[in-house]
């Protein structure tokens, strides 16, 4: 081995291309946009590899298989946003809705009716005492 063969590969390394970050799956279809009032997307949902992503702040949240699971997550948002008073707007593919409505029908609801359902699962395990959870409350004020 010579003196120079270090300079000589260090010296062909910064020659050759850089490697591309490679992620591992399927590219992530978008399927739904979570918008603020002035049009800046801060999540939504997209397909890959089978499953259901929910993307918030950049970032994977929540992964599943159920559509109905992905839309009422994100309804939930919507929801907690509006309490907190900032505005969010949800925007969905038909492909999401589609699913999300076979799910419905295949357990006798429709998608309405099976997304109320899924909030008051989401509920009930905040509270498993069975005790009504104060977010499913009215809000009054005096």
């Amino acid at each position: 081995m010579s003196r120079d063969s270090k300079t000589r590969r260090d010296a062909r390394k910064r020659k050759e291309p850089k490697r591309a970050i490679r992620r591992l799956g399927g590219t992530l279809q978008p399927h739904a946009q979570l918008e603020t009032g002035d049009g800046n997307t801060v999540g939504g949902a997209g397909w890959r590899d089978g499953e259901w992503l929910t993307v918030l702040g950049g970032k994977v949240v929540a992964r599943t298989p159920s559509a109905a699971l992905t839309l009422a997550m994100l309804r939930h948002v919507v929801a907690v946003q509006e309490q907190a008073g900032a505005e969010l707007k949800l925007t969905f593919s038909p492909v999401l809705e589609t699913a999300a409505t076979r799910e419905a029908q295949a357990e006798g609801r429709s998608l309405e009716e099976y997304l109320h359902v899924l909030e008051q699962e989401r509920l009930e395990r905040l509270d498993p005492d069975g005790a009504p959870a104060q977010a499913a409350a009215p809000q009054t004020r005096h």
